[in-house]
C-alpha cells in the first residue's frame, strides 16, 4: 500500500553507504534513520577512547552527521569545516591546549596545515556550544592523569568528547547532542546499543586474535576473519597466547566466554519494528556492520516486522577484512550474526527480503571485485537481485540503481483496479438485484477495487435502491442505444482495467464476483475464469438434476465439455476445465476486438482463444452454481459444441492476432534479476 512518508532504516559504517545516504535524505518523503556502532578505535578516535576510558568511538557518528548536515544544509559550512580540521602532526600538549583554549573562548585564530579556523564567524549560540564542549574537554584533560596525544587529532572528536563529558558520560546522549549541534533532527543518527563501552575483537581462521577494530580493518594485513566478539576489556598478550595455543573451536569458546554485557538501544528496536524499508549497506563488514547485527534483539525486531522490505547490499570490491570472500559468504555471515550466532532460528525471509549483489561483468585482476560465489547454494532465488550496480568504476554503489527503485515502489500509489461488471442473460429486476445484494454480502465493497456494474433491461431499477449502493449501477439501455455498441464503447474506455462478465440467470452466486475480483488487485493476471467443474459436488448434482432421465444425453454433454478442454490443451498447451463458464473477468483490451461477439454462441471460445494465443495469464477458480432447467436458460447444443471446436482451431491457425494494445506486463518492485 502506498503512503506519504516512508520510514527507512539504514545500517551503515562511516563511508560505505555515503551515496545511498545522500539519495535517501534528499527525498522529503523519506524519514531516515542511520544505525551505527561505535567500536572504531583507530587514529584520534582510539586516542579519545583510551583517554576517556569508558566511551565508544565517535568517528562514524561524526562522519555521518557531517555528511547529513552538509546535504540538508542544517549547519553553517564554517562549522563543518572547523569540525573536520585536525591539529598538526607532532602537536604537543601545550600547543594543543593553547589552541583549544583560544577556540573555546573565541579569542583568536588557529592555523592547521594552512587552513584558518575559528569561531568568530559563527552565531553566538553555536560559538557558545562549540566553545563549551571544547572547554569541557580541556577541563577533563587538566584534571585527568591519563595521557593524551594531540598529534593529528580531529577537532570533531574533541568536540564529541566534550559532548560525552557534558552528558554525564552517556554515549547515546552525546550522539544526540553532537547531531543537535549540527542542526540534525533527533533520531536521524542512532547508536545500535545502549552506549556502554565494549571492544571489538576478531578471530581469524588460523587463530590469530585481532585485539582491536583497527587491526581488523588494517589493509596491510588482510585476513579471513572467522568470528567477531565484543568484550569488556581487550585481551592481554598472555591471554592471546593461551588462545592461540588451542584449536579454533577452543579459541572461539574462550573469547565467547569473555563477551561483555551487550544491550540494544530501545529506540533502534522501535524503529526497526516500524520501518517500511530496512537496508543493510555495504562497508567494512566485520567492523562496521556485523557488530551491529549481533546486538541482542536487533534480529528479532527485524524479524517481527513482517511488512518491511529488507535489502542486504553486498560489497563491490574486496577490503582487508573480506579478502577472497564471496558475496554469498557475506550473505551467510550476515544471517549468522542477525540470528545472534545462530542462537535464534528466525527464517531468512523475515530478516532479508532481497539480496542485492553486484556483478561487474568483467574479470579485471587489477580491481579486486567481490566474486559472486556459489549462487546455486542460495536456498531461495526469489530473494536475489544481481546486476551491475557500480557507479562508473568508482567502487561505490549507484544509489539510483540500488535503493531508488525500492523507495519509488513503496511510495508510488498502488493502482486501484477499475472493473466494469456486466450482469448478463437476464432483464429481470429481481435477478439483477439478487446478484448485486449477494456481491455486497460477499464483501465487494471491502475490496481495493473500483466497481461499476452494468445491466441490460427495458426499465431501470428503483432509484432509491441504486442510490444506496456503494458503487455505480447503470442500465445499458437507459439512453435508448444499442446494447452491443454500449458494451464495445465501455471495452474501449481506458477508464476501466478489467471487464467482469456474470450470468445473472440465477445459476451463479453473486458472492463469486468478489472471489474473482479479489485476484485482480495486484494486476498480474490477465483473466480469472470461474470453473463449475472445479466445484465437484455442484457439478455432480447438476448432472443428476439435468439428465436424470436422459443418461445418454448427459454422457454426451460430459464428454463434449472435456473435448473442448482437450482441444485447448492440444492446440494451446493449456487445459481449461470449464470453457463454457458464465462468470469470468478479463483485461478490457481483450474485448476490444471486433472479431469477438458478446452475443455469439461461441463467445467464450473466441475470448479464450484470443487470451491463450497471446500467452495471457489465466487463473481458474471454482465457483458455486445451481442447476437450472433448460426451459429457463439457454443451453449449449451439440451443434454449438462442434462450432466451438472449429472456432478454437480457426483462432489457432490464424496465429497470434495483431493488436494495438494488450495486457500490461507484470510489474516488479526491485532491480534485476535473479539467477
Amino acid at each position: 500500500m502506498s503512503q506519504d512518508v516512508l520510514d527507512v532504516v539504514l545500517f551503515t559504517g562511516g563511508r560505505g553507504s555515503d551515496l545511498m545516504t545522500r539519495e535517501l535524505v534528499r527525498d522529503p518523503r523519506v524519514r531516515l534513520t542511520l544505525i551505527v556502532n561505535g567500536y572504531d578505535d583507530g587514529k584520534s578516535t582510539g586516542e579519545v577512547r583510551r583517554f576517556l576510558g569508558d566511551s565508544l568511538g565517535p568517528s562514524d557518528f561524526r562522519k555521518n552527521a557531517r555528511r547529513l548536515a552538509a546535504e540538508l544544509g542544517t549547519s553553517p559550512p564554517e562549522l563543518l569545516e572547523l569540525l573536520a580540521e585536525r591539529l598538526p602532526h607532532g602537536c604537543g600538549s601545550e600547543e594543543a591546549r593553547s589552541r583549544l583554549e583560544a577556540l573555546a573562548h573565541s579569542a583568536g585564530h588557529g592555523h592547521v596545515e594552512g587552513a584558518a579556523y575559528g569561531l568568530e564567524t559563527l552565531d553566538a549560540s553555536l560559538r557558545g556550544a562549540v566553545g563549551g564542549y571544547l572547554e569541557r574537554f580541556v577541563e577533563e584533560y587538566d584534571s585527568s592523569s591519563n595521557p593524551f596525544s594531540f598529534s593529528d587529532c580531529s577537532l570533531g572528536n574533541l568536540v564529541f568528547a566534550g559532548c560525552f563529558l557534558d552528558a554525564g558520560r552517556d554515549f547515546n546522549t552525546a550522539v544526540a547532542r553532537y547531531c543537535a549541534l549540527l542542526g540534525l533532527p533527533e533520531g536521524l543518527v542512532e547508536n545500535v546499543t545502549d552506549g556502554r563501552n565494549l571492544y571489538l575483537i576478531g578471530l581469524t581462521e588460523d587463530r590469530q586474535v585481532m585485539a582491536s577494530e583497527a587491526d581488523i580493518v588494517d589493509a596491510t594485513q588482510p585476513s579471513r576473519i572467522h568470528d567477531i566478539f565484543l568484550l569488556d576489556e581487550p585481551p592481554t598478550s598472555a591471554e592471546i597466547a593461551r588462545i592461540r595455543a588451542g584449536s579454533l573451536e577452543e579459541a572461539q569458546a574462550a573469547l565467547a566466554a569473555r563477551s561483555g554485557d551487550l544491550r540494544p538501544n530501545p529506540r533502534v528496536l522501535a524503529r526497526l519494528r516500524d520501518a517500511d524499508l530496512i537496508i543493510y549497506a555495504p562497508g567494512t563488514q566485520h567492523s562496521s556492520l556485523f557488530p551491529s547485527y549481533i546486538t541482542p534483539g536487533v534480529g528479532e525486531a527485524i524479524g517481527s516486522n513482517l511488512k518491511a522490505r529488507k535489502l542486504l547490499v553486498t560489497n563491490i570490491q574486496e577490503d582487508a577484512e573480506t579478502a577472497e570472500t564471496s558475496a554469498v559468504e557475506i550473505l551467510d555471515r550476515a544471517q549468522y550474526y542477525l540470528r545472534e550466532k545462530d542462537r535464534t532460528q528466525i527464517p531468512t525471509p523475515c530478516l532479508i527480503t532481497h539480496y542485492v549483489i553486484n556483478d561487474p561483468e568483467v574479470d579485471d585482476a587489477e580491481v579486486p571485485y567481490v566474486r559472486l560465489g556459489p549462487l546455486e547454494s542460495l536456498e531461495d532465488p526469489r530473494l536475489v537481485r544481481i546486476g551491475q550496480y557500480e557507479e562508473a568504476v568508482s567502487g561505490r554503489h549507484d544509489a539510483k540503481k540500488v535503493v531508488v527503485p525500492f523507495v519509488q515502489s513503496l511510495l508510488a500509489p498502488q493502482a486501484v483496479p477499475r472493473i466494469a461488471a456486466f450482469l448478463l442473460e437476464t432483464d429481470s429486476h429481481n435477478k439483477i438485484s439478487q446478484t448485486v445484494l449477494e456481491s455486497l454480502r460477499g464483501g465487494v465493497s471491502d475490496l481495493p477495487i473500483r466497481f461499476t456494474f452494468f445491466y441490460d433491461s427495458p426499465l431501470s431499477l428503483d432509484a432509491h435502491f441504486v442510490e444506496g449502493l456503494p458503487f455505480d449501477l447503470r442500465n445499458l439501455k437507459a439512453d435508448g442505444g444499442d446494447t452491443r455498441d454500449a458494451v464495445l464503447e465501455i471495452c474501449r474506455d481506458p477508464a476501466f482495467d478489467y471487464v467482469l462478465l456474470f450470468e445473472s440467470s440465477g445459476m451463479y452466486r453473486g458472492e463469486d464476483i468478489v472471489s474473482l475480483a479479489s485476484h485482480l488487485t495486484w494486476g498480474r493476471l490477465d483473466a480469472v475464469w470461474g470453473s463449475r467443474r472445479l466445484s465437484v459436488r455442484d457439478i455432480q448434482e447438476s448432472y443428476k438434476f439435468r439428465f436424470r432421465r436422459r443418461r445418454l444425453l448427459g454422457a454426451i454433454s460430459y464428454l463434449g465439455s472435456h473435448l473442448l478442454s482437450l482441444a485447448y490443451l492440444a492446440l494451446y498447451g493449456r487445459y481449461i476445465t470449464d470453457t463454457l463458464s458464465g462468470i469470468r473477468a478479463v483485461r478490457r483490451e481483450y474485448l476490444d476486438d471486433r472479431r469477438i461477439d458478446l452475443n455469439s454462441r461461441v463467445f467464450n471460445q473466441q475470448l479464450l482463444s484470443k487470451i491463450l494465443s497471446e500467452d495471457g495469464e489465466i487463473f481458474e477458480l471454482p465457483v458455486r452454481f445451481l442447476p437450472i432447467s433448460p426451459k429457463l436458460v439457454r443451453r449449449t447444443t451439440v451443434r454449438d459444441g462442434l462450432t466451438s471446436i472449429l472456432t478454437i482451431a480457426r483462432w489457432r491457425i490464424r496465429g497470434r492476432p495483431e493488436r494495438e494494445s494488450g495486457p500490461l506486463p507484470p510489474s516488479d518492485d526491485a532491480p534485476p534479476t535473479s539467477p
